[in-house]
């Protein structure tokens, strides 16, 4: 875990914290998810006590694999299990970057709901399909203070959009 979080705070070699709170009172830290529903077997906490801050987000890069033959034709699709301590809306974005260039798409995730699925479709993104690099998504959670924010789970999936 992480106490008084830096600005960014890289938690491995694919999740990072990033906010820009001038007091950091955030602190992250992995617990064991213990219940039934769980298939991951950690989840990520975040718990954050006076933010004065514009920005925090949790940023997650998903795999080299994940770009490999990825086209304008494909869907991404994210399921995300994330329990607020007090409902706080949060968006996902998706990130890609290709060649100079970096495409996102945002998406609001339902804060009455701990249990989300949220489909980015890149059909209508510029992307040069020849040039992909590294994908990412980034969890903004807007207005996050005096709450605890707990990822129990986040699931990637990528569907080829089927030709009619």
């Amino acid at each position: 875990g992480v106490a008084s979080a830096p600005r960014k705070a890289v938690l491995d070699r694919q999740v990072s914290l990033f906010h820009d709170c001038p007091h950091s009172e955030i602190a992250v830290r992995q617990v064991r998810n213990r219940e039934g529903r769980d298939l991951a077997p950690f989840s990520l906490v975040v718990e954050v006590f006076s933010f004065e801050g514009s920005f925090l987000s949790v940023s997650v890069e998903l795999p080299e694999d994940a770009v490999v033959n990825l086209t304008r034709e494909h869907l991404v699709r994210v399921e995300t299990l994330i329990e607020c301590e007090k409902p706080s809306s949060v968006f996902a974005r998706l990130n890609i970057q290709h060649g100079p260039n970096m495409e996102q798409v945002l998406r609001s995730l339902d804060p009455t709901e701990a249990s989300n699925a949220v489909d980015f479709d890149l059909a209508h993104l510029p992307l040069n399909e020849r040039r992909i690099e590294k994908i990412w998504l980034d969890l903004i959670f807007e207005m996050p203070e005096m709450n605890r924010i707990v990822v129990r789970d986040l699931t990637f999936c990528r569907f080829h959009r089927a030709d009619l």
